[in-house]
């Protein structure tokens, strides 16, 4: 079981992750953190000082904990090591693809039993985005990386938002929905099937049911990788 000090320091650096906060940007004073988490000092203290070793934050005397001026650094050398990682993993794309749906799918459940109300707004908010992309008929790649997102941030796991970040980059392709390019596989039907499922997800995750939210993600991501197969038979 997750301690409370590592649950806080998780809670931290997904607040930072969240909040775009920057080297020298401050947190706040040991009270006000207590006060924002609702622990005591002592775990406070503790999730500072791990974070601390990570290379995350700075704690200076009787001013506030900051975001470390090195931070960027120590991101940049952990990013550098996955990818160079990534790069020798030798599957196909399509074993990239189920090990996406492993991953997606444990997200969604995660998010069900930690989204804050905050995320679980960003995550309908995303699944309105995209359907107001589809009635204006915009480009919707964008839209539902950003819907896949919202959830990753929901988990309030910073490893699984950087992994997501990383496979985003590196693993999916791009232009996949768009029904200009692909009109065989990108039906109008397809698209509005994407739409159902998005929001039978947010319902789900918004219910706090972590099965019923990774079965609705599995069952997503079994058509999401259909139409991916369908466009590596096409060339892609």
């Amino acid at each position: 079981m997750e301690s409370l000090t590592a649950r806080t320091a998780r809670m931290i650096q997904s607040q930072i992750d969240e909040a775009g906060l920057g080297a020298g940007d401050r947190l706040g004073t040991l009270a006000e953190l207590c006060d924002q988490f609702g622990v005591s000092r002592t775990v406070i203290r503790e999730a500072i000082a791990a974070l601390a070793a990570d290379g995350i934050l700075e704690s200076r005397h009787g001013v506030g904990v900051f975001v470390a001026e090195d931070m960027a650094e120590t991101s940049r050398r952990r990013d550098s090591a996955v990818l160079q990682t990534m790069s020798q993993f030798s599957g196909s794309f399509m074993d990239m693809l189920e090990l996406r749906m492993a991953f997606e799918v444990h997200a969604a459940g995660l998010a069900a039993q930690r989204k804050s109300l905050a995320q679980e707004g960003a995550i309908w908010s995303a699944a309105r985005d995209f359907e107001a992309a589809v009635a204006a008929d915009r480009a919707l790649d964008e839209k539902d990386f950003a819907f896949h997102q919202a959830i990753i941030q929901a988990t309030n796991n910073t490893a699984f938002l950087e992994f997501f970040s990383l496979m985003g980059a590196r693993i999916l392709p791009t232009a996949t929905l768009s029904r200009q390019e692909h009109p065989t596989l990108v039906t109008d039907a397809y698209i509005e099937h994407t739409v159902q499922e998005h929001r039978a997800i947010c319902h789900e995750i918004s219910g706090g049911n972590a099965e019923s939210a990774r079965e609705a993600m599995r069952a997503h991501l079994s058509r999401v990788h259909n139409r991916y197969r369908g466009l590596l038979f096409q060339g892609m």
